[in-house]
């Protein structure tokens, strides 16, 4: 085989330490099964979800338990001989359970030349029949085993001195090497060790914690697969503007899609139900796991996890006011050509779905300048904004104020007005859009459309303003079958566009005259400066 880089290493793990019982083989149940007849035996009766308890903790720990349950008739090393020799004795005689995708996660491993140890709570008894039956599959890729009878009672797993110990013998530095585990107290184990974490679903559930990242089980994973779980594990948490950063935590905002394609939003939480017509869907599968996978509800409906992009946020975070949608704030961006450092106003707020990728536009060296007349739509903005920020961006200056009344006198590049009336507030923003600023009216009406350009027209410090819709249609394409999908967005808006003249010019009269009636004795707004009263419109030629 070729010699790897160093930099191919070094993007690695140096060392995988293996807990044994539950994570390379599935002999928990025989565990249990060893201590439920031990008890019988004795007339005595564990509940099975009680003796799971002790799943992954010291073994001395479940002797004492059942010893005092015996009642003295054992002792507690009486109890230990029994325990392993009996699970021994299952090991031997009954086929290797092993763990999905762990003899090929092995193998790839074992070629790559990455040592690997077993750090287990076990006797070495219990763990050599299965190492046997291994060796005559794959061969045996351990390097070390760590078991109980190398530690002492009190140093046994959830201590972190079996893996301080399988480090050392490994000759490597243990914040560099990945532990998989199943239980609670071997992940406990690991983490206070200073290993990173990768956990398996077992008998108890593995809560989230620091450097750890969980899979239900290894099938299907490769050995990159598992180095880029190895990567998210150490990745800190950011906000939604950075990609989220890692395992999902609590508190996160996922998107669940459905396979019909329904999105649901909702938020992380632990102990958390997302209900469905087809069974529940449990938050606490998802924390601490990775973005992208596939989660089942109680009734056998898949949904995939994501945490939402810009576009998915917008339009399902909590609002008070109705949001500019996506197609048009992607507009608005390119069309009124938002650059990093800009000085930018937007009046009427709503609930921030244009400041989010506003702010995201001009960068940490522009300014965002937000008006919005009500209070209570200020505060939801606000929380929205900060919650896909992870704070309140210092290049945002969100001020509860009329455009009119409350504009400062800050210098603007950009102006989006999101208002009913806009055409009451363009001699207000011409007064502080620098020359060749951009002006962009977002309006819902054809009335409200027409207004703002005959106003900007009629002032004669604009560009001949120019008016657009955007709408979006899907595609549905599988094989030979490539047709529109019956989803499209349509109208939600006009954006009116014009840019600032310099101070004092004019724009020059357009040659085009306006259709006949156009501005005729039923209109009575604002006119262009070459339409005067008199000449409001002219008669068609067969009239003349």
């Amino acid at each position: 085989m070729p010699s790897e880089t160093h930099t191919e290493t070094a993007n690695r793990f140096t060392a995988v330490l293996w807990d044994f019982d539950g994570t390379l083989v599935d002999t928990e149940p025989r565990w249990v099964e060893a201590e439920l007849a031990i008890l019988a035996s004795h007339g005595v009766v564990w509940d099975r979800d009680y003796a799971n308890g002790f799943t992954g903790g010291p073994l001395t720990d479940v002797c004492e338990a059942m010893a005092a349950s015996i009642g003295g008739a054992r002792t507690i090393d009486e109890i230990r001989h029994d325990l392993i020799a009996m699970v021994s004795r299952f090991n031997r005689e009954r086929e290797v359970p092993w763990r999905p995708g762990v003899l090929q996660l092995l193998t790839e491993m074992r070629e790559a030349g990455i040592p690997m140890a077993i750090v287990t709570g076990s006797a070495y008894a219990v763990v050599e029949p299965v190492l046997a039956a291994m060796t005559e599959e794959i061969g045996n890729p351990f390097n070390t085993v760590v078991t109980f009878d190398d530690v002492t009672p009190q140093t046994t797993k959830p201590a972190p001195d079996p893996y301080l110990l399988a480090a050392e013998r490994l000759g490597v530095n243990i914040s560099e090497c990945l532990a998989v585990e199943d239980s609670p107290k071997g992940a406990a184990s690991a983490t206070d060790a200073g290993a990173a974490v990768l956990t398996v679903s077992g008998p108890a559930q593995v809560g989230p914690g620091p450097r750890r990242v969980h899979r239900p089980d290894l099938s299907g994973l490769s050995l990159a697969d598992v180095i880029s779980l190895w990567h998210l594990a150490d990745e800190p948490p950011a906000p939604i503007a950075n990609g989220g950063g890692g395992v999902l935590r609590s508190g996160e905002r996922v998107t669940l899609t459905d396979p019909k394609g329904r999105k649901h939003s909702i938020v992380l939480q632990p102990g958390g139900i997302f209900h469905t017509t087809k069974g529940a869907v449990r938050h606490d599968d998802l924390i601490g796991g990775p973005q992208g996978v596939v989660v089942t509800s109680v009734g056998g409906l898949n949904f995939l996890a994501m945490r939402p992009i810009l576009s998915e946020f917008t339009v399902s975070m909590p609002r008070e006011a109705a949001i500019i949608y996506p197609k048009e704030a992607a507009q608005i961006i390119m069309w009124a050509d938002i650059f990093p450092g800009a000085r930018v106003l937007e009046a009427g707020v709503g609930s921030g779905g244009l400041s989010i990728p506003l702010l995201r536009a001009i960068g940490p060296n522009g300014h965002l300048y937000s008006y919005e007349r009500r209070q209570e739509f200020a505060d939801v903005a606000r929380k929205n904004v900060a919650s896909f920020y992870g704070e309140v961006p210092s290049t945002w200056h969100l001020k509860v104020s009329d455009l009119v009344t409350g504009i400062g006198p800050e210098p603007l590049d950009r102006v989006i007005l999101d208002m009913l009336a806009p055409w009451e507030c363009v001699e207000t923003v011409s007064r502080v859009l620098v020359p060749g600023g951009v002006l962009c009216c977002y309006v819902a009406t054809t009335t409200q459309m027409g207004r703002v350009m005959d106003t900007l027209r009629a002032d004669g410090g604009w560009t001949e303003p120019s008016a657009t819709e955007t709408t979006t249609r899907d595609w549905h394409a599988e094989g030979l079958a490539i047709r529109p999908a019956h989803g499209t967005t349509g109208h939600t808006g006009f954006l009116v566009m014009s840019r600032r003249l310099a101070p004092g010019v004019t724009a020059p009269m357009r040659k085009r005259r306006p259709a006949p009636g156009a501005y005729g004795p039923d209109y009575h707004g604002p006119r262009p400066r070459n339409i005067t009263e008199h000449d409001q419109w002219r008669l068609p030629k067969e009239e003349r």
